[in-house]
């Protein structure tokens, strides 16, 4: 018809922008208010018989809205989030609340396993976090040896050094760690052998279509692989059903989680399972 409409870039900047700052005040007020909540979602050993230590649950993170029964998930927030330099502050809340559960029995895991807390990498570049955590685990009682941090490889590689150090104390006292969404970036295979790395979890995009995908198959086997060559165990993440379940296990990773096994819910009813 008559109707032009100019596209300009910088228009949608500006609306990204504002749309962050909404999110700025709304997250400032979730971190003063005790609006976040945790979900927690299992990790499955592929032979629980031979279970011998690993991550068995994984908690994520929501914040609580009226409109959104199942809460809102991070991807909606977190670019705010690290804008506006609050992703610190969430992950101390992440922390202290998962590691309060814990303390106080709220979150039971099996023996000899551990819960896996995800933390970014605004998080890792503060020199202050990891003396946090260290407080966290005193005065909650906890050991070290039942918490997994799952970093991703872009968080490692935006601070290395204090990542490095980070890892090494913590690792030192019992902590484990995953390196997350594994096969993303592809690109810092030698920093896997300097960092103490004890979990590859394999980006989902490789596990969905799984069955059908060639190409995906390959690159599952060829971290698998790499995995071993280094000592390191394998999670499969975001196995949404059994032709992917079925096609992980071929392959050979150790661990599996995803809606084919169980979807997150609130900590209170979680129920741990093996994988029948």
């Amino acid at each position: 018809g008559n109707h032009v409409h100019v596209y300009s870039a910088r228009d949608e900047a500006v609306a990204r922008q504002r749309g962050e700052i909404q999110w700025l005040k709304r997250l400032q007020t979730a971190i003063k208010e005790n609006k976040f909540e945790l979900l927690a979602q299992p990790i499955v050993a592929v032979t629980p018989l031979l279970f011998d230590g690993g991550p068995a649950m994984e908690v994520l993170l929501r914040l609580r809205d009226d409109q959104s029964p199942d809460g809102i998930p991070p991807s909606e927030f977190v670019r705010a989030a690290e804008r506006y330099r609050l992703m610190v502050d969430i992950d101390r809340w992440v922390v202290q609340t998962a590691l309060t559960a814990l303390g106080r029995g709220g979150i039971r895991l099996p023996e000899s396993a551990s819960l896996a807390i995800n933390l970014s990498g605004q998080t890792l570049a503060d020199p202050s976090f990891l003396e946090f955590v260290v407080e966290c685990l005193d005065t909650t009682g906890v050991a070290p040896q039942c918490l997994c941090f799952e970093v991703t490889e872009n968080a490692v590689m935006t601070n290395i050094e204090q990542t490095q150090r980070f890892i090494g104390v913590l690792h030192g006292l019992g902590a484990t760690f995953a390196l997350d969404n594994f096969g993303r970036g592809l690109s810092s295979f030698g920093n896997l052998k300097t960092l103490g790395i004890d979990y590859l979890k394999i980006d989902g995009s490789f596990i969905r279509n799984l069955q059908d995908d060639a190409v995906n198959q390959a690159m599952v086997s060829s971290m698998v692989k790499l995995a071993r060559s280094l000592n390191f165990k394998v999670i499969a993440g975001q196995v949404e059903d059994s032709a992917a379940l079925n096609a992980a296990r071929r392959i050979g990773v150790d661990f599996l989680q995803g809606y084919e096994l169980a979807r997150p819910q609130p900590l209170a009813r979680v129920v741990m399972r093996a994988a029948s």
